[in-house]
This record gives structure tokens, C-alpha cells and sequence, in this order.
């Protein structure tokens, strides 16, 4: 039996793990991927030349076009061009992935630095030869981090590194394989060298209605400068942050509407027992009396409910949340499958035509927070939820006490508070585990101590308060019936 009751604790202490670690991990990797976007954050939309359609590239800006669609934009926008050239100096040769960079990108996200500055707009605007290179590629072509004021070569040009900066070590960063260039120069000075090269990537500052009309907006903006929105990619990262920041937030309405379900069991529970006192009270005596005798039981039953209405609304202010729903999910008829059908289609006619598409390290991030939360969200709803319930309900059948088992919640809820903060520092992000998920969560834990253990008793104790009443009285028994044989 003991070993028994051991498993059923761990079976349990996994459910609240599975539970805390992903809600936590995953509000982190979103709090992450919004502050690795610089001062703009995820409010922004990009514009790819889209591969799969222009596999020559010839859709992507000059330098005068990207200015002016973003003169046409009116926000702060940044653009970027990327090569694979040779960089060198006077003993080393290596090849590197280059992105030449212009308008305000520092507000769209920039590297971390380890010495000197990055690509200043002045240095853009006057077309200087400037570099800021990665660390790998300092120490393979200099042994050393320390290059600030060295020069390099490449595509037939001497450049002065301005900077050196490297990546966060976050999980994000090395998921996304190369997402960090290894050298940034003006996107000027790239133009100046290659006349043919083009910008790749534009990423544009959203307005205050850039979620709903983000996409739109930027339709008409390269219609007006001249260029088919059909050759481009645009992503909305205002959409889809709220697409994905509110997945964590499914897997906490999921623990708060369990706990709810708990709340309701027990509440009903302590009802049909008050209810039996009275039933079998009224049987022998006035209620006034049945009041005055059991006013102890019926009062902690009214505080019990008063704490579960607390407990209830508690819950309810944790876990409300504006859900987003993306505009082309919603059909103009709830019952309409052709809208369904065409919308399954379209998936995959996307998922075809963009084998060829070659995404830029921004939605390469996007794809990998997606995929992440998506699934620390599933383990936590599909698997700490059922071996949570299965757990509780093996210590109401082996009879465990209200009081062992929220010690043991408590110590396993702290636990997997202190795991999961071990886990979110090692991914390289910032503990974005607030108030309402302690209170959701600690309500939740509560709630699976105390469910279950009245259950059992309600009957016996309403039994017994109706034996004693009718004793006192010296009635006979409701339950008892004399027969005589004759």
C-alpha cells in the first residue's frame, strides 16, 4: 500500500510539472522573442521577396526604392541585404554570410554587443566602409574578439570594424541554425560594390490598427510604389504574437476551468450535506431546533462555500483573456463546409507553392516559437492535466488525508517552480511566470488537496447527526422499522 501511495505522489508531482513548466517555459519564450525584436518589438510587419515566385530575384529593392516605400509607409522602417562573399586579411580567408543594413534597424532588433558600436545611420547615410563582424568570424580570422579599429577585405574593398557582437546563447539562437550574419556593413556601401545586389527583407513599424489591416496596408504601399504584392511575402508579427502569446494562455484557462470543475464538485458536496442534516433533523425536531444543535457543522459548511465563491471568482479574474482570432478563420456562417474545405485547401496549395521559399532569419524565429510553445502547451494540457486528476483520484481511493496531501502539493508545486526557473535560465530567457498563473495554479493545487475527501464522510456525518438528534429527542430512529410476527 505504501508503495502505492508513493507512485500515485509521483504520478501527481509529474502532472503539476508537466503543468507549471509549460505554461512557464512558454510565456518565456514569448516574452524572449518580443524583446529580441528591439525597441519596435513584435510590433512590425516584413516584406520577403518570396523565392518560390521570383527564384531570380529580381523583386527585391534598390536602395532608392526601399526609401521610398518607406517614405510611402510613413513609420520607421529598416531594410536588409544578404550575400555570401569572401572576407580576408593578410593571412586568412574565410567565407561569410553578409547583410547590408539601412533605415532605422537598430529599433527592429540588433545584435548583442561585446565591443565598439554597431552600424550608426550616419555611417549608412554617408556610404562609409564600416563593418561590425561576429565573434566566430573574429576569432577565425584573428584568434581574438578584441579586432575593434582592425580592417578587412572583401569583395575588393577594405573596411574598418566598427564592432563585434555575437548572439544571446538563448535556445531561439541556436535553433535558428544561422540566423546571426556574420558581418553587417551600410546597405549603401554593399550597393556601392555590387550594383546588382537587392534588398531582400523589409520590415516596417505597424500603426495602431496593424493587426487587422497590418497586411493591407502594406498591399497598397508596394502597389504605389510600383511593385506586385504577389511577389512578396508579408508576415505580421502584430498578428502573430497574439496568435501565439495566447497558447500559454489556453493551457491556464485549461488549469483554471479544471479547478473550477474541482470547486463546483466540492461545493456540491457540502451542500447535500448540509441538506442531509437538515432532512434527517426536520425528521425529529423543528429546524429552528436543527439549527441550534448543528449550528457548527452548518457553519463551517456556509464559510467552506464562501471561500469556493473567493476561490471561484479568483479563477475567473486569472484566466480571462481576449482571445485572437485570426480575420480569414472566421466564416461569414458558423455552418458553411464549403468555407472549411477551400480553407484546408489553401493550406496546402501554401504549403506546395512555398517548398521553393527561402525564409529570413526573422521567421525563422517566428516558425521556432510557434512550434515550441505550440507543443509545451499540448504536454501541459494533454498530459499534466490527466495524470494530475489521475493522481488525485488514487489518493481519494487510498484514503489519504486533506491535510498529507496539500503538503504534498505544496512541496511539489514549489518544486517544479524552482525547475522550471532552472530550465528557463538554461533556454537563456527571463522567468515570465506572473501572479495570475501563481494564483490560477495555487488555486488549482488547493482545490485537488481538499477534492475528494469530504465526499465520503458527508453521508456517515449527516447519519450520525440524525442518531444523536433522535437520542436526545427519544424518538425512534427514521431509518429503523419495528415488525412483529404474530
Amino acid at each position: 500500500m505504501r508503495r502505492r501511495d508513493r507512485l500515485t505522489s509521483w504520478v501527481v508531482f509529474a502532472g503539476v510539472l508537466l503543468l507549471v513548466a509549460g505554461s512557464g517555459i512558454a510565456e518565456s519564450l514569448v516574452a524572449q522573442w518580443s524583446r529580441s525584436n528591439g525597441e519596435t518589438g513584435l510590433t512590425k510587419l516584413s516584406v520577403n521577396v518570396d523565392t518560390a515566385a521570383d527564384p531570380t530575384g529580381s523583386a527585391g529593392l534598390t536602395i532608392e526604392e526601399a526609401d521610398e516605400l518607406a517614405e510611402e509607409w510613413g513609420r520607421p522602417t529598416a531594410y536588409y541585404a544578404r550575400k555570401r562573399v569572401g572576407v580576408a586579411t593578410d593571412d586568412t580567408a574565410v567565407e561569410a554570410d553578409l547583410i547590408g543594413v539601412g533605415g532605422s534597424y537598430e529599433r527592429f532588433g540588433r545584435p548583442w554587443l561585446y565591443a565598439g558600436s554597431g552600424i550608426a545611420p550616419q555611417s549608412v547615410a554617408e556610404r562609409s566602409r564600416v563593418a561590425a563582424v561576429s565573434e566566430e568570424l573574429a576569432e577565425k580570422l584573428f584568434r581574438t574578439r578584441n579586432v575593434v579599429g582592425m580592417t578587412v577585405r572583401t569583395m575588393g574593398a577594405t573596411f574598418r570594424i566598427v564592432g563585434v557582437y555575437g548572439d544571446s546563447g538563448s535556445m531561439l539562437d541556436r535553433m535558428t541554425d544561422n540566423g546571426t550574419p556574420d558581418m553587417l556593413v551600410p546597405a549603401t556601401a554593399l550597393a556601392d560594390l555590387e550594383p546588382t545586389s537587392r534588398i531582400a527583407t523589409v520590415e516596417l513599424e505597424a500603426g495602431p490598427s496593424g493587426v487587422l489591416t497590418g497586411t493591407a496596408d502594406v498591399r497598397t504601399a508596394l502597389i504605389a510604389i510600383g511593385k506586385q504584392p504577389s511577389r512578396y511575402k508579408i508576415v505580421n508579427y502584430a498578428a502573430d504574437r497574439l496568435w501565439i502569446g495566447q497558447k500559454p494562455r489556453l493551457l491556464l484557462a485549461a488549469a483554471g476551468t479544471a479547478a473550477l470543475i474541482w470547486c463546483a464538485r466540492i461545493a456540491i458536496v457540502r451542500v447535500r450535506r448540509a441538506y442531509g442534516l437538515f432532512r434527517r433533523g426536520l425528521a425529529v425536531a423543528d429546524w429552528p431546533d436543527v439549527v441550534r444543535r448543528h449550528r457548527i457543522p452548518l457553519a463551517a459548511d456556509a464559510l467552506a462555500l464562501a471561500a469556493l465563491a473567493a476561490c471561484a471568482a479568483a479563477i475567473g479574474l486569472a484566466i480571462r483573456h481576449r482571445y485572437y482570432v485570426p480575420p480569414d478563420l472566421v466564416p461569414d456562417e458558423l455552418i458553411d463546409w464549403t468555407f472549411y474545405r477551400d480553407l484546408w485547401r489553401d493550406y496546402w496549395v501554401r504549403q506546395v507553392s512555398g517548398l521553393g521559399y527561402v525564409p529570413s532569419p526573422g521567421e525563422l524565429v517566428r516558425d521556432r516559437v510557434d512550434m515550441l510553445v505550440g507543443r509545451l502547451t499540448a504536454v501541459g494540457a494533454f498530459a499534466g492535466l490527466p495524470l494530475l486528476w489521475i493522481g488525485v483520484r488514487g489518493w481519494s481511493a487510498a484514503g489519504v488525508a486533506a491535510d498529507v496531501r496539500l503538503v504534498r502539493l505544496a512541496a511539489g508545486f514549489a518544486a517544479s517552480l524552482l525547475l522550471t526557473l532552472a530550465a528557463v535560465r538554461w533556454i537563456g530567457a527571463d522567468y515570465a511566470f506572473g501572479a495570475k498563473h501563481l494564483l490560477a495554479f495555487g488555486v488549482l493545487f488547493a482545490l485537488a488537496a481538499w477534492s475528494g475527501t469530504g465526499e465520503r464522510n458527508a453521508a456517515p456525518a449527516a447519519d450520525e447527526a440524525a442518531e444523536t438528534e433522535a437520542d436526545e429527542r427519544g424518538a425512534p430512529l427514521p431509518h429503523y422499522r419495528i415488525e412483529t410476527k404474530g
